[in-house]
């Protein structure tokens, strides 16, 4: 007859895979991409606008075109427009 083994108890603690730093380090890079890829996503989808013809600058009246919903409002040192939205489009 075979014997009986006693369950193994686990901890109620975890274990930790990485060290503290480590962690930090992982959390810091994360952010940073993170960064990067908002800054890859406003890029796109200012230049979208721009090819659209969704955004425009105003003209001396400060009138915006029609079909204008984003005023161009400046210029970034990397020469990417700055927008700010002024109005939804109606279809």
């Amino acid at each position: 007859m075979p014997t009986k083994r006693a369950k193994s108890v686990k901890s109620a603690r975890p274990r930790r895979s990485a060290s503290k730093a480590k962690r930090t380090v992982a959390r810091a890079s994360g952010a940073r991409a993170a960064l990067r890829a908002a800054g890859k996503a406003r890029k796109r989808f200012i230049s979208d606008l721009l090819k659209r013809g969704e955004a425009a600058k105003p003209t001396a009246e400060g009138r915006l075109p029609l079909n204008a919903t984003h005023v161009i409002t400046g210029q970034e040192a990397d020469g990417t427009a700055q927008v700010e939205r002024v109005r939804f489009k109606t279809f």
